[in-house]
């Protein structure tokens, strides 16, 4: 009997080994991806003009205020299916979507278009040794392919 709680207590010890030690690493893989991101965007300011620094921030700047303001037209109910951490990501996405009234999605609409010219117009304002620069400190972005605003320019 000694000796059955006593392999019960080692199999418990090394399973819960195990699953901090698979802990830590998801954590670390996370912590190194910002700090990957981290150096890209040290990378990107170094590469950029003060007057396109100053573009990029007040894009970020206006796109910041139109999340706010859309955030601001969601009802109790929209909130509570964006804290339901239940539903995975895209579940959450998609059923948030089907409750959008025709003033939210043109919201949305409006907001797309905006990002997407605003974008247009910063790049318009590189030199092409600057998107090629781009090109390369952005090509291992996981899930974008790369610098993916440079691949809408050619589009």
């Amino acid at each position: 009997m000694i000796k059955f709680v006593k392999s019960i207590a080692l199999v418990t010890l090394v399973v819960s080994a195990l699953s901090l030690g698979a802990k830590a690493q998801t954590k670390a893989h996370a912590d190194s991806s910002r700090i990957v991101r981290k150096e890209a965007h040290q990378k990107l300011k170094a590469l950029l003009t003060p007057q396109q620094q100053a573009a990029l921030k007040e894009n970020h700047d206006k796109q910041k205020a139109a999340m706010a303001g859309f955030r601001a037209s969601l009802t109790a109910d929209q909130k509570a299916i964006m804290k339901d951490k239940a539903l995975s990501h895209k579940e959450r996405k998609s059923k948030l979507a089907e409750t959008f009234t025709a003033e939210q999605k043109k919201t949305i609409a409006a907001n797309k278009a905006a990002r997407k010219e605003s974008r247009k117009a910063f790049l318009a304002t590189l030199t092409e040794a600057q998107k090629a620069q781009m090109k390369e400190i952005f090509k291992d972005r996981k899930g974008h392919g790369g610098f993916r605003h440079h691949k809408a320019q050619k589009a």
